[in-house]
């Protein structure tokens, strides 16, 4: 063996060592990407974890429309949301109304349930306790789920009111997050505002082409923004109504499609108060939610449970039971006077609602009471 190749020999052998100890000494690296605001992944799917980077797949085909409430503020569309409202309460608090959609189930209801109380600080629920979590209800032939959370141990005692509405083949989710006492109040606007939800048409199928027929060039509009879509009128009170009589200088205007009737009812000194009668299936939430809701529209904070008893008068007449509220609170119109009633009738519930200035409204609290004792099954 010559020297050159002993000396080759060795320097090969001494090498040997040092490329495994590279092979063997790999180093990984990892990046853990922030967390979008996505729905948990499917199985197969990555996980929310992974989705940095990359966009988050929403339902395609047939959009649902919806009416939203007048003291709803829409945002712009994002490339997440189908659409956002901003609720506004007493003392400057607000609300938001967050519109999404996906493909698939998203998981299921105890997943999306769990992911929503996960976001309030609440532990995950069993499947055997999901029906008592749920409101089930039908509307416009779409199934809905409504869960209502709150967390009182949480800073803020968030509240989150939250719909699953499957569609075709993608799952819908309506998700109104707020303080609590807000939320609460605004329940009765959200029902109203979920029983709105209605699919669009099915586009029609083009007609065969005419050979001897120019086409005609079509011109591309840019879609409505989510406050344009008006949409279906909020579900209203089916079957047969109630009648009343209403004092002869209160001036009737038409009725439209959220409202059974409407009356302008003038004021001593000049002006006018508005009387508004509406009416909703089901109880829309309640006595306390519905008087909230009122107070709300005041900006008055809400009432508690143990505080309902005194804040209402009853009156029975004609076998109907109304509840009758009175409040002032002031608001950017001045001091304002609201004189509220609601009667249940047929698996509905009615209302009946006078709002105007202070002294003037209660200078017609006499002619109000009288117009309730008029009113009467048919």
């Amino acid at each position: 063996m010559t020297p050159i190749f002993s000396h080759r020999l060795f320097l090969a052998l001494l090498t040997l060592p040092l490329l495994s100890a590279c092979r063997d000494s790999k180093v990984e690296s990892y990046r853990i990407a922030k967390e979008t605001d996505a729905p948990p992944a499917q199985a197969g799917a990555p996980a929310a974890g992974d989705m940095a980077g990359q966009p988050v797949p929403r339902a395609e085909g047939r959009e649902l429309t919806w009416t939203a409430p007048a003291h709803w503020t829409s945002k712009a569309a994002s490339s997440m949301r189908k659409a956002t409202y901003v609720v506004p309460g007493a003392g400057g608090a607000t609300a938001e109304l967050a519109i999404t959609a996906f493909p698939g189930d998203v998981g299921g209801d105890l997943a999306n349930v769990n992911r929503w109380r996960g976001q309030l600080g609440l532990p995950p629920i069993a499947a055997a306790e999901l029906p008592a979590a749920l409101a089930r209800s039908e509307s416009h032939g779409l199934a809905v789920a409504v869960v209502d959370l709150v967390n009182p141990a949480a800073p803020n005692a968030p509240r989150m009111l939250g719909s699953i509405v499957p569609f075709e083949d993608s799952t819908w989710f309506f998700k109104l997050t707020g303080p609590d006492a807000l939320v609460a109040a605004e329940k009765p606007n959200y029902l109203a505002f979920v029983q709105s939800i209605q699919a669009t048409a099915a586009p029609a199928m083009p007609a065969p082409a005419d050979p001897h027929v120019a086409p005609v060039a079509s011109v591309a509009r840019p879609l409505p923004a989510p406050a344009d879509m008006a949409g279906p009128p909020v579900t209203t009170a089916a079957g047969p109504g109630l009648s009343w009589t209403a004092p002869a200088d209160w001036q009737s205007k038409p009725a439209s499609a959220m409202r059974k009737a409407t009356y302008l009812v003038p004021l001593a000194g000049g002006g006018t108060a508005e009387l508004a009668v509406t009416a909703f299936p089901g109880d829309v939430g309640g006595e306390l939610a519905n008087v909230n809701r009122w107070r709300g529209q005041l900006q008055l904070p809400p009432l508690a449970e143990a505080d309902l008893a005194g804040a209402v008068t009853r009156l029975a007449s004609h076998g109907l039971n109304f509840t009758i509220t009175d409040f002032t609170g002031t608001t950017a119109a001045g001091a304002q006077r609201m004189l509220g009633a609601m009667a249940p009738f047929g698996g509905a519930t009615w209302f009946f609602k006078l709002t105007g200035p202070d002294a003037a409204v209660a200078a017609q609290k006499p002619a109000f009471l009288a117009f309730l004792q008029t009113v009467q099954a048919p």
